[in-house]
């Protein structure tokens, strides 16, 4: 008999036959999502997709925008065509349009899913975080003061889903490499 895999129902489950012979739950790829909250002393390093229950990280977007430079100082002088320009070694960014937004599902059965959510929401929207992950080897520190969007159920085959949309608020201007 052959062994299917089957993503969506609660978990990978790898069935043989009509017998179910493991469950585990699944990691959205081979790479790992880590947070940390920063403003407090003693928070431990998560790994978001083993933390939260049926949380699967499906894409993120303005991780490489860097925001307007905010030390580059232009004088003009009505003697002269030429713009005069200091620019420093090192620049500092504006960090109103770096916002970063990660886009997760939620997986598992009703009940499961709305724990999940809850649990997701109140650990992102109290305090200062970090995200990096292995992908990329990006990181960044962020807060969370707008709204958490919570798609309406979905189906993938006979399986439920909700995608999850949070807007992070770079705090550097940047993300650096991790």
């Amino acid at each position: 008999m052959a062994s299917v895999l089957s993503p969506f129902i609660e978990g990978w489950q790898e069935i043989v036959g009509h017998k179910t012979i493991k469950k585990v739950m699944p990691k959205s790829s081979q790479y790992t999502h880590y947070m940390q909250r920063t403003d407090v002393v003693g928070y431990n390093i998560i790994d978001i997709e083993e933390e939260f229950d049926g949380l699967l990280y499906m894409r993120a977007e303005g991780m490489n925008d860097v925001g307007k430079s905010k030390n580059v100082y232009t004088e003009t002088y009505a003697d002269s065509d030429r713009l005069r320009v200091y620019l420093p070694n090192d620049g500092n960014y504006n960090n109103d349009a770096t916002k970063i937004t990660m886009h997760f599902l939620v997986v598992g059965d009703k009940d499961s899913r709305q724990a999940t959510i809850r649990a997701f929401e109140n650990y992102v929207k109290e305090g200062i975080h970090r995200y990096w992950d292995t992908a990329r080897n990006l990181e960044f520190d962020f807060i969370v003061h707008d709204e958490i969007k919570v798609s309406d159920e979905k189906w993938h085959g006979s399986s439920p889903y909700v995608e999850i949309q949070v807007v992070m608020q770079n705090l550097n201007g940047s993300t650096r490499v991790h």
